[in-house]
């Protein structure tokens, strides 16, 4: 998990009550670990694993009886599930339709516990980053869906995950925020009567 300082979580939830003061809509930004434990890609990597012991076993153990290789695949099995837990390793044995099917879901989850659907105007809207993924997701409620155009967030992402690559998530954010802002003021202006339905605090789980 990127480690934030206050002064970064301050920057956030400021740059989201600035952009709330000009909109109707409600703005949640959010950071996950990951989006899912991937168990799938840990059994790859543990059977490559269990074949690299095998291999090695091959190569060491030439002198003892064949079934050795066989034994030494066990061990090895183990390793390379626990190997998983460490995103780094597991990163590369992700296939992109998993990542992309797994992170909606984890954003549509978080969506609805919560309850960005039950704001006055249905006007509420996640930013959420997912770390091990690298992957950023927007979602919106009806109300602001039925007129923004549907291209309007994968911009957005697209310069999030720009800021992100240069090492400024804080940024990212803050950045995101703003752009989200602006398109929400266009045909969700703030108005005297503007209550604030949902904490402005960046969120943060596992």
């Amino acid at each position: 998990m990127v480690e934030l300082t206050q002064a970064d979580h301050a920057r956030i939830s400021n740059a989201v009550a600035e952009a709330e003061l000009r909109t109707t809509g409600e703005i949640v930004p959010m950071i996950v670990a990951q989006s899912d434990d991937y168990p799938g890609a840990r059994w790859r990597l543990a059977i490559v694993t269990a074949l690299l012991f095998g291999f090695l076993g091959y190569h060491f153990l030439a002198d003892y009886d064949s079934a050795w290789i066989l034994w030494a695949q066990i061990p090895g099995l183990y390793i390379g599930y626990w190997l998983g837990s460490f995103g780094v390793i597991l990163r590369p044995f992700l296939h992109s339709a998993k990542i992309d099917e797994e992170v909606y879901q984890r954003s549509l989850q978080a969506f609805f516990s919560r309850e960005l659907h039950a704001t006055k105007d249905r006007t509420g809207i996640l930013i959420m980053v997912s770390l091990l993924e690298r992957r950023v997701e927007i979602l919106a409620d009806t109300g602001i869906n039925a007129k923004v155009p549907s291209g309007t967030w994968q911009t957005i992402v697209s310069d999030m995950l720009g800021a992100i690559k240069s090492g400024d998530l804080t940024e990212g954010f803050c950045k995101a925020v703003r752009e989200c802002g602006d398109v929400l003021a266009k045909d969700f202006p703030g108005s005297h009567d503007n209550p604030d339905e949902i904490s402005n605090k960046l969120i943060v789980e596992d």
